[in-house]
């Protein structure tokens, strides 16, 4: 199959996104280049016609399809689209609620209507238009069918916006194009994504000692057990880790997810991309933002860790860690753009440290309102910052995101507010194992057996997620079967204090994000250049 749509493929390798290929099977590709052979390749080919899909909305946007978009665009004069989204598997977008498929699928549709009728010039390409179900405001299956039927006498729906992009580009308007931000990958020179095993139930723990006596048991056994224990992938053979004898230095406190570090064992030998370019910049000491470079949901849009970053570190879906410094020879020692900083500089007319500038970022990118106004410009890019054209109140961003940092670093305790002996109190004794049930009226019970009843926690703190992804319930329900000692309880108490603080902390930040809008600095005014640089992994 590879080489009947290798055409497809090879724009994005000289676009130098070849990485991105390995989610390129996607069938409903396949359909498409079939029609576009049958219409304007194959024997008698007529290179008149059209071409009417209901697919997959995958192709629309993404670096692994933009092959098929510019032969979309060279081969056709006018493409129609009509965006469905109700892309269930990626869960609910930042401040739409309820978006259904209009089929009974996990993946959202799109129509497009292809035409091929000889109207453009030779070289050009083809007009795109397109009309978004969300920005009409439909969301149920039942409102998008009705729309969709009242347009069927004309054959059109009033509404769609002409798609004016290079070959390549998605078929959808420029993310972030009224306000032109800087986008994340402007702000900082370099980036990757977080370390990614293939194998966490293996290579992480909860402590060095369940780490350092996993991979003793791994050594100690014969190759069935071995293998059962490793879980071979492409990259990586339990044979090769099995060869190898324990470093004891090798076991690495990581950050896996918000406000949740594991042990990692990390050998080359036992995790298939350990991003070893990320581990240099990182050196023996940093913190970074994570960001995701699409489908941002409702929450912050970044996060701050202060040690190494799993993938998943954002919301278990991937993403992309931006250090602060740079501490490999010859480079730093801070990662943030240079330009950035002059450019922040020559608009306040004072220096601005790098520290301050991640501080600010942190901050203004962390109001829960954020993600709400940009909830369809961040499904398919980064996060871009809105930098007060205001001084002072840059000054307040960062102060304001400096706190933050504090709490997602655990550089500090949570104040003394957010963790008083009200919160997360133990009110009886726990008998079994961890094993919560679910939250109810303020309590939780840690043991199946209704034992180890734990008072003093909101429904705010319970429900608080990045992404959908629930920080207590997930940190909880991963330490399921542990034992319940002093240590789990006082983790769970200094957890839910940090939630506490930070949902405080994130509604300051709305209101500093309201003030900030009202007068920020586009990418023309930094001296940053239009062209976003491109994301790497190793």
């Amino acid at each position: 199959m590879n080489d009947l749509w290798d055409d497809l493929k090879a724009p994005v390798r000289e676009a130098g996104w070849g990485n991105q290929l390995n989610t390129f099977p996607e069938l409903s590709v396949a359909f498409w280049r079939w029609a576009i052979w049958k219409l304007f390749e194959s024997e008698g080919a007529p290179r008149r016609g059209v071409v009417a899909f209901i697919s997959n909305r995958t192709f629309l946007a993404g670096k692994p399809y933009a092959g098929l978009r510019a032969m979309l665009r060279e081969r056709f004069d006018l493409i129609e689209i009509i965006d469905l989204r109700g892309d269930v598997r990626r869960g609910e977008r930042a401040g739409v609620e309820g978006d259904q498929g209009v089929f009974n699928i996990q993946v959202g549709t799109a129509i497009t209507v292809a035409i091929a009728d000889g109207s453009k010039a030779k070289d050009a390409l083809a007009r795109v238009t397109y009309i978004d179900s969300w920005a009409e405001g439909l969301f149920t299956r039942a409102a998008k069918l009705t729309w969709l039927l009242a347009g069927s006498e004309t054959g059109e729906r009033p509404g769609a916006v002409l798609i004016n992009r290079d070959r390549l580009d998605p078929f959808k308007p420029k993310p972030f194009q009224d306000v032109e931000w800087a986008s994340m990958s402007q702000c900082f020179i370099f980036n990757r994504s977080g370390l990614q095993t293939k194998r966490d139930d293996f290579v992480y723990a909860f402590s060095r000692t369940a780490m350092r006596e996993r991979i003793a048991s791994f050594l100690a056994v014969l190759a069935d057990p071995a293998r059962a224990m490793f879980h071979d992938s492409r990259d990586r053979k339990w044979v090769g880790a099995h060869a190898i004898p324990f470093e004891a230095n090798r076991i690495v406190q990581v950050a896996y997810r918000p406000l949740d570090s594991r042990y990692l064992y990390n050998h080359p030998a036992y995790g298939d991309f350990l991003r070893p370019e990320l581990q240099a910049v990182w050196g023996v000491e940093n913190c970074a933002l994570y960001a995701m470079p699409f489908a941002t949901g409702a929450g912050p849009a970044v996060w701050s860790h202060g040690l190494l970053p799993d993938y998943h570190a954002f919301s278990g879906r991937g993403g992309y860690a931006f250090p602060l410094r740079d501490n490999r020879a010859g480079h730093g020692p801070f990662n943030v753009s240079p330009n950035l900083l002059a450019g922040l500089a020559a608009n306040y007319g004072a220096p601005v440290s790098a520290q301050d500038a991640f501080d600010a970022i942190l901050a203004l990118l962390s109001a829960t309102s954020y993600t709400l106004r940009f909830a369809e410009d961040l499904e398919d890019v980064f996060p871009h910052v809105p930098f007060p054209s205001d001084h002072a109140l840059f000054l307040e961003a960062a102060a304001l995101g400096r706190e933050i940092r504090a709490v997602e670093t655990f550089a500090r305790p949570p104040r003394a507010e957010f963790l008083n002996p009200g919160v997360a109190r133990v009110e009886s004794e726990a008998t079994e194992t961890l094993h919560a049930t679910d939250w109810s009226e303020g309590e939780i019970y840690l043991c199946a057996n209704r034992t180890g009843r734990v008072s003093g926690v909101s429904a705010a703190v319970w429900n608080f997620s990045v992404s959908g992804y629930r920080l207590l319930f997930r940190w909880i329900d991963a330490r399921q079967g542990l034992p319940i000692d002093h240590a789990l309880v006082t983790a769970l108490r200094d957890l839910v204090g940090r939630i506490a603080e930070l949902i405080d902390l994130f509604a300051r930040a709305d209101q500093l994000l309201e003030r900030a809008l009202g007068a920020t600095l586009s990418r023309e005014a930094l001296g940053l250049g239009e062209t976003e640089p491109a994301v790497v992994d190793e």
